[in-house]
């Protein structure tokens, strides 16, 4: 009787956004399941019509065969400061926040960028079980978790919410989560943190945090234009896909699988699947640095053909 409850106020909410039009309420109406889900995002409100007519959506399946191999793609340069924040329940997802106020901030260039950028958020995303979890996927295939840490053009812009509407405003760097028995310690400091962070809105500080600890050391990624994940859908997200994956372990897995959408109190829905489907590529190109096998001497572009998912790695 209680979730029953939950729909009937979901669809007051969703009946007076129709109405009256108020954007605050639709940034909490939105989810990733039912009438609410991601095909729904730009059909009900005019705001996030990106999310359903736009032209370089995110996520996409990565199918290897179709993969530019760009040799002018440089290492992606990064800062090792560690970093201060807040750790969220945001209802959708686990979001760290970096301390913006504190100067310098921990920035990233180079490869497919043209600019610097600060890192503004991380962002969890996994599935009720280890067969799906990630945004991207690779073949078709998903992963159990997706890592994602997003920053925004600080050389042009003052604040991510400036930077998001704006061309070059944000570039993303994500990372696949595959099952290991053996665990990232930096990684290993958020999931604790998210005991604290089991309801919606909850918060805890996390400082002194190695955000360079959490990212596998790898030159080499997969990159393409495309958007933010959740509404409002902005085209504007330059994407960064490393090919080392993060480990995690299962019962770094089951302790996520514990955090939930609504506050503490209300009718519960866990937060798994956290996930939106990939989209149509639309003729865009994906490059990678990744060198190709061949015998070619051909300088420039070329199509790389070797770059598959291994199920060893994938799932443990």
């Amino acid at each position: 009787m209680e979730y029953l409850g939950l729909i009937y106020i979901s669809l007051l909410d969703l009946l007076f956004c129709l109405v009256v039009g108020d954007s605050t309420l639709w940034s909490q109406w939105w989810s990733y399941d039912g009438i609410s889900g991601p095909e729904y995002w730009g059909l009900l409100n005019h705001e996030w019509s990106l999310c359903s007519h736009g032209r370089y959506q995110s996520p996409v399946d990565i199918t290897p065969k179709n993969l530019v191999y760009d040799p002018n793609l440089q290492p992606i340069r990064m800062d090792r400061r560690n970093v201060d924040g807040m750790l969220y329940n945001t209802g959708y997802d686990i979001t760290f926040r970096l301390n913006m106020t504190s100067q310098p901030h921990f920035s990233f260039t180079s490869g497919p960028l043209s600019y610097t950028y600060s890192i503004y958020e991380i962002k969890l995303h996994f599935g009720s079980m280890d067969q799906l979890g990630s945004e991207h996927t690779v073949s078709g295939r998903p992963f159990p978790a997706e890592i994602q840490i997003l920053g925004f053009n600080s050389d042009l812009y003052d604040t991510y919410n400036q930077a998001i509407m704006k061309p070059h405003g944000i570039a993303a760097m994500a990372m696949f989560g595959i099952i290991r028995d053996e665990e990232n310690p930096d990684f290993e400091l958020l999931v604790q943190a998210t005991k604290s962070t089991r309801f919606k809105d909850d918060h805890i500080s996390i400082a002194d945090f190695s955000l360079l600890g959490l990212i596998p050391p790898s030159e080499f990624y997969i990159t393409y234009e495309g958007s933010l994940t959740q509404p409002n859908c902005m085209e504007t997200v330059t994407w960064i896909i490393f090919n080392k994956p993060l480990y995690i372990t299962k019962d770094q897995l089951f302790t996520l699988r514990q955090l939930h959408q609504a506050p503490e109190g209300s009718p519960q829905l866990l937060m798994e699947n956290n996930f939106r489907p990939p989209l149509p590529i639309n003729r865009r190109t994906i490059r990678t640095n990744i060198t190709p096998k061949t015998d070619e001497n051909n300088c420039g572009m070329k199509k790389i053909t070797f770059y598959e998912v291994n199920e060893r790695y994938r799932f443990g």
